[in-house]
């Protein structure tokens, strides 16, 4: 079975037990589709290599003469740690956040504009999600390793403060300062855990039936969770500001979403047996984009619905992994080329020639755009 370090902090849940099943499978062949969440025949790669960012190793020199190959290179930054790092969010080019876990312990590093630096938030516990308003109002989630319990650390410019919730938990996202809304998994009995911010206290909403790892928002009546069931079926729901209903199912994991307004959603997950799946909310229905049968994709996130970016892990036929990045110019998904080798599990940027994305073994891989 194929070693998938960059989902170590998820193996805490037992959907994501799952999870690395899915991503242990040799297998590429697909999964019976499921017309409304499943790439179908139509939108699935016909050929491994189209949708694989390692084709060609002559395309992922950054010495390369090609100018279309110097356009798609991601060189990788100097992170300062070696932790698996989950989640990547900033406030601006010289104000990022990246976290994760080394093991059992929890690791923060920021950017400003020249270096990563470790930053102490007061905790030593794992990490799996960042989010932030403004550079005095940033969130981080995750899990007391001690209690078992959801984990929040907030930082107001300052200093570090922590709270407690059901947990662990996977995804944090708000609409303002006074309106976020953070993601899990309850283990007993397995279920998923949605809490809420208003200002001044957290509180828990309504349980999902479904592990949770990821949660993002137009607005504070338009927020979609998503994750899987310990048998790997996929779930996604919708809050309208008062009610938390099913949004849609999937035979794919879904682990990552991101969208650029209430009618333009994407999602990101992948099957076992099989490969990666993107999925695309229309505001009335989610609908396949693309599948990459060697692709299992982590995160998305984009500037527009015409510019955004899909992240995962494949794996060579000697299951070597390495990282991928796929490109959404509004009409199709392209690889983009890439060294790591390791898998990548986030990705945010300030814009399109300032995005970062974040791995295993302390990765961090930085597009400027040219």
């Amino acid at each position: 079975m194929k070693t998938v370090q960059w989902l170590l902090l998820l193996l805490l849940t037992a959907v994501f037990l799952a999870c690395v099943a899915a991503c242990g499978s040799s297998s590429s062949s697909s999964q019976a589709a499921d017309d409304d969440t499943t790439a179908d025949d139509d939108t699935t790669a016909d050929d491994d290599d189209d949708l694989s960012p390692s084709d060609d190793d002559d395309d992922q020199s950054p010495d390369d003469d090609d100018d279309d190959d110097d356009d798609y290179f991601w060189p990788a930054m100097t992170s300062g740690t070696m932790a698996d790092l989950l989640g990547v969010w900033g406030s601006s080019p010289s104000d990022v956040y990246a976290v994760g876990n080394d093991l059992a312990t929890g690791t923060i590093v920021h950017y400003d504009g020249s270096a990563w630096t470790t930053v102490s938030s007061g905790s030593s516990d794992t990490f799996a999600a960042v989010w932030g308003s403004a550079a005095t109002d940033v969130y981080v989630v995750g899990e007391d390793t001690d209690s078992g319990l959801g984990l929040i650390e907030h930082y107001d410019g300052s200093k570090w403060a922590s709270t407690s919730a059901k947990g662990p938990l996977f995804g944090v996202w708000g609409d303002s300062t006074a309106d976020i809304f953070a993601v899990g998994t309850d283990l007993n009995p397995l279920s998923g855990v949605i809490v809420h911010y208003n200002g001044s206290t957290w509180s828990a909403m309504t349980n999902a039936a479904s592990a949770l790892t990821a949660v993002w928002g137009s607005a504070s009546s338009d927020v979609f969770a998503l994750g899987a069931d310990a048998s790997g079926t996929g779930a996604i729901f919708h809050y309208d500001g008062s009610t938390w209903s099913a949004s849609g199912t999937s035979p794919a994991i879904l682990c990552g979403v991101w969208g650029d307004s209430a009618t333009d959603v994407f999602a990101v997950g992948y099957v076992s047996p099989g490969g990666g799946v993107i999925l695309r909310y229309d505001g009335s229905a989610w609908s396949a984009l693309a599948s990459g049968d060697s692709v299992w994709f982590r995160g998305v996130w984009g500037l527009s619905a015409t510019d955004a970016y899909a992240v995962g892990v494949t794996y060579d036929a000697a299951d070597k992994p390495s990282a991928a990045i796929l490109h959404y110019d509004g009409s199709a998904w392209s690889p983009m080329a890439t060294q790591a080798p390791v898998g990548l599990n986030g990705v945010w940027g300030s814009s399109d020639s300032d995005v970062f994305a974040v791995g295993g073994a302390g990765t961090i891989l930085h597009y400027s755009g040219s």
